[in-house]
């Protein structure tokens, strides 16, 4: 469940990155969590690193509503990964 819960994440996040709408800034921090998540490494590390920077992103004045939705809906998906 773990690695389909990440693999959904970055399909998210391909969606944020490539909609002509985002702030580029926002669409460069989505592109670092990305990242973040195809690292090989520990998964819980790599997880926490990604909300940690998603929820930093989500608290972002700048980004758009439905964008904002789109990233707590990585953040639940991401933190329900934690608790398998």
């Amino acid at each position: 469940m773990t690695l389909e819960n990440i693999e959904s994440s970055i399909e998210l996040l391909v969606e944020i990155i490539e909609d002509s709408s985002v702030p580029k800034n926002i669409k460069q921090t989505c592109e670092k969590v990305k990242t973040i998540l195809l690292n090989n490494g520990d998964e819980k590390v790599k997880i926490d690193n990604a909300i940690q920077n998603l929820d930093l992103l989500a608290d972002n004045a700048s980004v758009p509503t439905y964008t904002r939705m789109q990233i707590w809906n990585i953040v639940s998906l991401l933190e329900s990964s934690q608790n398998i």
